[in-house]
């Protein structure tokens, strides 16, 4: 219990002192108020000097504006840092922050403000500081507006996020993958420069069968009466082998520009077949036997059909140069695919060479490894990449008997491929 007394002496009419009149009253609630007072005043304390730290941590400044006064409410020491402000020296007016606002931006920004101040909207943009010192703050901000009963604005409140960091790692990410997109590029150029020679001999293939047929049509047509079912089926003939080669060079199109990855739904089994037809002649000249084991009703992939079949030409070239060593007759390559329940499809390459060191199995994936007197090293590092970036795995083991496999997964994107898709 908590009582404050008052009183005065008394004295007599010699002036004798005689005692204390007085009062004495019970303060006791209005001392515990007085504490609950003070401590309400620490914790409002703490929590500012909380949520400061915590701006400052996340690099977040918060304000608070009057559109009717044009005053600024509340700024936070936050928000002059990030806009390079000193809050000693400039006062927090809405004018200097704009100030500090890149000029590329300013008036993108001051449009979309006033936009939601008239349409009473929040407000997310984003857009640069440029400091004094010239550097440059990439800021992410948004803005609530605040109305009373009648409807009336009474007030903006808002925060401004600096997100340079993020901005540079989103821009570091970008270049990397745009070297990685330069390099796979570079790869799939360098291997249509490795299957020239075989290519050629499979686009002349169809261009001298459709020059044969067109001399044979001509033939028909000299004869009297001229033989027009002959020359319909000479010329059917000459369209298939025009296609033929159209393809094969559609093909070679497709691997040699340089376009940004293109990712969608599409069947496995049948961009495999291409790059077969693509690598055939190589394969031939090899003396190399291959033999497919493609599943039937395979799910379709989602990813850039291009890149993946990069990797599995990537892994078949290779293959096939590691049977150079090997007796002919004995060069045999698999390719096969199989759905798999954890990790989606998985792609299987097997050879019948040499095979790999078991030491080296996981270093033959680092970039400019290789075991080769030729070579750049960095076909498997640019084939894990892709693969990779499209949510699976690339791995190799030792091929019993002999030779080495490489298996790789992809993510299946649903149901079976429709023929649609093939």
């Amino acid at each position: 219990m908590y009582v404050k007394a008052s009183g005065t002496p008394v004295f007599d009419a010699n002036g004798e002192f005689r005692g204390y009149r007085g009062t004495g009253s019970d303060v006791t609630e209005r001392k515990r108020a007085d504490e609950a007072l003070r401590e309400s005043a620490e914790a409002l304390r703490r929590s500012e000097a909380y949520l400061a730290e915590s701006q400052r941590l996340t690099h977040t400044g918060s304000w608070a504006w009057d559109p009717r006064t044009e005053e600024v409410l509340y700024c936070s020491e936050e928000m002059f840092r990030i806009f390079g402000l000193d809050p000693r020296k400039s006062p927090p007016g809405r004018e200097n922050f704009r100030r500090q606002i890149h000029p590329e931006d300013r008036d993108r920004v001051r449009q979309k403000f006033e936009q939601c101040l008239r349409e009473r909207v929040d407000s997310v943009e984003e857009y640069r500081v440029l400091l004094a010192d010239g550097t440059v703050r990439h800021i992410a901000s948004s803005g609530h507006p605040v109305v009373d009963e009648n409807g009336e604005l009474i007030a903006f409140i808002g925060t401004a996020v600096d997100v340079t960091e993020r901005k540079r790692a989103q821009e570091e990410r970008e270049r990397l993958r745009q070297l990685e997109a330069d390099l796979a590029h570079v790869n799939r150029v360098s291997m249509m420069g490795e299957l020239a020679a075989s290519l050629a001999h499979e686009i002349t293939q169809p261009i001298a069968s459709a020059r044969n047929n067109a001399r044979a049509a001509l033939n028909f047509l000299d004869q009297r009466p001229p033989n027009l079912g002959e020359v319909r089926e000479a010329l059917d003939c000459v369209v298939g082998d025009s296609d033929r080669a159209g393809d094969i060079i559609d093909r070679i199109r497709d691997h040699i520009k340089k376009a940004p990855p293109r990712k969608g739904r599409f069947d496995l089994n049948a961009a495999i077949n291409e790059v077969i037809v693509l690598a055939r002649s190589a394969i031939t000249e090899n003396g190399v036997s291959v033999q497919t084991g493609l599943a039937d009703g395979l799910f379709p992939v989602q990813g850039d059909r291009v890149q993946v079949q990069q990797v599995v030409l990537n892994l078949v070239l290779n293959a096939v140069e590691a049977m150079g060593s090997v007796e002919a007759g004995a060069r045999e390559l698999s390719i096969s695919t199989e759905q798999n329940r954890t990790d989606g499809v998985l792609v299987e390459v097997r050879d019948s060479g040499p095979g790999i060191d078991p030491t080296h199995l996981e270093r033959i994936f680092e970039a400019f490894y290789t075991a080769k007197s030729s070579g750049t090293g960095m076909g498997l590092s640019i084939c894990r990449s892709i693969i990779d970036a499209h949510g699976g795995r690339l791995w190799a083991e030792a091929n019993e008997p002999r030779g080495a496999v490489f298996q790789f997964t992809l993510p299946s994107a649903g149901s079976p491929a429709p023929e649609s898709d093939k």
